[in-house]
């Protein structure tokens, strides 16, 4: 699985956990606001399944502007020099 690929998957069991979503429902594109309405502490959570995950820091003013999976999942890749 390609490490893109790999951070999605943990980022949709994230949102199944919080939010109790139908995994069939998320993918690339989801969005952490307008799909999700997510809250400051919701992403404080992916943040922190992301760096216990791939044992990095995840700035959170940073990670706060991706709007998508997608988008998540690539600057998680570049944190991990992946």
């Amino acid at each position: 699985m390609e490490f893109r690929e790999e951070v999605i998957k943990l980022l949709i069991q994230v949102a199944v956990r919080m939010f109790g979503c139908d995994p069939e429902t998320l993918g690339p594109e989801t969005s952490f606001k307008d799909d999700l309405q997510c809250k400051s502490a919701n992403i404080v959570q992916f943040t922190t399944a992301l760096e216990d995950e791939y044992d990095v820091e995840v700035p959170y003013m940073e990670f706060n502007r991706k709007a998508t999976f997608a988008e998540a999942a690539d600057y998680i890749a570049e944190l991990c020099d992946e």
